[in-house]
């Protein structure tokens, strides 16, 4: 017999997935004209799409979930999507997987995590509760998905620690010889942003082991109110944490929210909850990175998607809110360390939507195609211009490389930098996205724009010129 709680729980998720369903049904025709929906890279079929959430491969499958507004193009109490692929390409929507409807989510269910254990793939995720009169708390929860079963709710695994406000969140969870670990992001009572550990033998009881990263731990000092979306994981004989931390800037005399995406890269310790590492670097020169996650497949590979967006004062202008969705992921990428530097560069599956390839060698061509991909090599000397939309274009010269782009809200021009020397780039343009990744994925540049393409067929893809000659490759890239 079903509990009280139980029908409540289940009638109230009924409820929310009903009002979905009403949504889907009446935007299903909204994509048959929209020139900014991405070929190949997942975008939401509705509503808001933020931090990709849960990565792992289980089952057979890659499995994405995502935070998602179903409701509405604006943040708000958040859900968890979910999709599938068997090539990190082709996804397949599966049923919601989290809607918050308890007590302990009132107001979303927040980013977190996958991990498979004896089977199942276990998820983690921040529970956000925010109180009438003022201020708010969080709570770290379980959820389990078994093999071709709907995800179930485990309830709280770990309520506010003290000491901290309520701004604790995003579990990143892994094992480690017999035992779990947990990281999350936090902001003490001074305000100052930390990595918290913890430990557990069962999934269920978790104990602090420390905090590992943040102001006023070791010998780190920073101005960083909060440190967001951590991910701390092996990677060839060293441990990387990735983190996004919050922070307040001038910008003509207005205090503006940061947001950036750093790694570090050290030792981490299990035993003494202790992680030894160098100076950060900014993981992403672009307009549109945030949130990253990563987790391992089968064979070993580090892969990591990103947020391309970023919940700013622009957003509320994008197009593509007039047709009911907004945001999407980056590409799927495999990470490496070369020269104790973090190397970003796009799965082995890309490869397989390459079609008619097109070789040039000179010092101008319009490449044609919205979904397609070039490399330029011979780049060293080279000053070269690539117009990609009317509001947006990428220039690289002898001392970096500088992404412009047309502010949706000002329409003014604004410009990101990565300052070194450019050899080569590989861009990756899908209708209202690019991605540069620079030497080898050294650096990388990451945009959504809005524009229409170069020339009078408005089909032209990548418009170069250049000063000295270069060597290119395009492709289309098939959807």
């Amino acid at each position: 017999m079903k509990t009280a709680t139980a029908t409540a729980t289940a009638t109230a998720d009924q409820r929310y997935i009903n009002d979905v369903l009403a949504i889907a049904m009446n935007m299903s025709s909204q994509s048959n004209n929209d020139p900014f929906r991405p070929a190949w890279h997942f975008a939401p079929q509705f509503g808001l799409l933020n931090d990709p959430n849960g990565l792992a491969h289980f089952n057979g499958e890659f499995h994405l979930f995502y935070q998602w507004n179903p409701k509405a193009c604006q943040h708000g109490a958040k859900a968890w999507g979910h999709a599938t692929s068997k090539d990190l390409i082709n996804w397949s929507h599966q049923p919601l997987a989290l809607a918050p409807t308890e007590h302990y989510e009132t107001h979303g269910c927040y980013s977190g995590s996958g991990l498979v254990v004896d089977g199942k793939l276990e998820l983690f995720y921040t529970g956000n509760v925010k109180f009438e009169q003022g201020g708010r708390t969080a709570y770290q929860c379980r959820a389990t998905l078994e093999a071709g079963k709907q995800v179930k709710k485990q309830g709280i695994v770990l309520s506010l620690p003290e000491g901290y406000s309520g701004h604790v969140r995003d579990p990143k969870v892994w094992q480690y010889q017999d035992a779990f670990y947990m990281v999350l992001g936090a902001e003490d009572l001074n305000y100052r942003g930390k990595v918290l550990a913890y430990r557990s033998n069962d999934l269920n009881n978790w104990e602090m082991i420390g905090e590992i990263f943040g102001d006023g731990v070791g010998n780190q000092q920073s101005d960083d109110f909060m440190l967001e979306c951590p991910d701390l994981f092996p990677l060839a004989d060293k441990h990387v944490l990735i983190t996004c931390p919050k922070n307040w800037i001038d910008m003509g005399g207005k205090k503006v929210e940061t947001f950036d995406v750093t790694y570090h890269i050290g030792d981490f310790d299990h035993q003494t909850a202790t992680f030894e590492h160098s100076n950060g670097v900014l993981m992403d020169n672009g307009f549109d990175f945030y949130a990253p996650q990563t987790f391992e497949d089968e064979s070993g590979r580090r892969i990591l998607f990103g947020w391309m967006g970023k919940p700013d004062e622009f957003e509320p202008y994008q197009p593509t809110i007039e047709l009911g969705w907004i945001h999407q992921m980056t590409c799927a990428r495999e990470l490496t360390i070369r020269n104790n530097t973090l190397i970003q560069t796009p799965v082995k599956e890309l490869e397989s939507l390459r079609q008619d390839q097109q070789d040039f060698t000179g010092l101008k061509q319009q490449f044609t195609g919205l979904s397609a991909e070039l490399v330029l090599e011979n780049l060293e000397g080279a000053d070269i211009k690539l117009e990609i939309a009317n509001d947006c274009y990428i220039e690289s010269n002898q001392t970096g490389l500088v992404t412009r782009r047309k502010n949706l809200k000002t329409a003014e021009w604004e410009s990101i930098a990565w300052q070194g020397t450019v050899s080569s780039l590989r861009l990756l343009r899908d209708h209202s996205s690019v991605e540069a990744f620079i030497n080898g994925g050294i650096a990388v540049s990451t945009s959504r724009f809005f524009g229409l393409g170069q020339g009078e067929e408005k089909n032209v893809g990548f418009a170069l010129t250049s000063q000295k000659e270069i060597t290119a490759t395009h492709w289309q890239l098939s959807a």
